[in-house]
């Protein structure tokens, strides 16, 4: 090492190249003794740190327990009603206060106006009193006599039941008008109050007059009793 002319040291190029080869080779061996450590995570800036992120880092094996979630089910208040039940009664049927009426059709026939009228038998002279019986006819509404229609006389004679019948339009009872009848009820006269009655039919047996009483007479000028029908309709 030498001084130069201003006083400083002035140190040899060789020493100092010495210096550099022994301050190079400390360098070396020193950095050589640290080990450095493989695959370690690149640091992440702090601007891109996820802030209270609960999923598990991709390192992590470990997973965030669930937590119970409480889930409230309200519940329905019941408040009691009243609610109508109903109950048994009893219906009261009505009773009926007065007899019935009789509201059954009307028959179309019905006693001509005028009948029953009693005259002498003319029909049969020779008998005199020793015949007792009806004849007559049957109309319609215009007065037109109707044949084929049977005349029933029913009843009770002396404590004899009768049951006659006749045809309206036979040729026999000609001599008292077109379609008329003619019954022979004893062979005697007798008087009697309301014990016969006269009922017409039609040809099927169904009554289409009602059943009419009427008397009879102890007299031989009227032992032959006119009862004629006519519709009513």
């Amino acid at each position: 090492m030498k001084i130069n002319e201003n006083g400083l040291w002035i140190e040899n190029p060789k020493e100092i190249m010495r210096k550099i080869i022994v301050i190079l080779l400390s360098a070396f061996l020193f950095s050589s003794c640290i080990l450095i450590p493989e695959n370690l995570p690149t640091p992440i800036p702090a601007s891109l740190t996820p802030v209270n992120d609960p999923s598990p880092s991709p390192e992590s094996t470990e997973f965030p327990e669930p937590t119970e979630t409480k889930i409230t089910i309200p519940t329905a208040t019941l408040t009691a009603t009243n609610t109508f039940v109903p109950t048994e009664t009893s219906t009261e049927v009505p009773v009926a206060t007065s007899t019935p009426q009789n509201t059954a059709t009307p028959f179309p026939f019905g006693l001509q106006t005028g009948t029953p009228v009693y005259i002498k038998n003319f029909a049969h002279p020779s008998d005199g009193c020793n015949w007792l019986g009806v004849a007559g006819q049957v109309f319609d509404e215009d007065g037109k006599p109707l044949i084929n229609h049977v005349v029933m006389i029913t009843g009770k004679i002396e404590g004899t039941f009768i049951n006659f019948i006749g045809v309206t339009g036979v040729p026999e009872a000609d001599i008292y008008g077109p379609g008329g009848f003619e019954i022979q009820v004893a062979d005697h006269i007798f008087a009697s109050e309301k014990a016969l009655s006269i009922q017409v039919f039609n040809l099927n047996g169904i009554p289409i007059s009602d059943s009419i009483p009427f008397d009879t007479l102890d007299d031989c000028e009227k032992n032959l009793v006119i009862i004629n029908f006519q519709t009513t309709k």
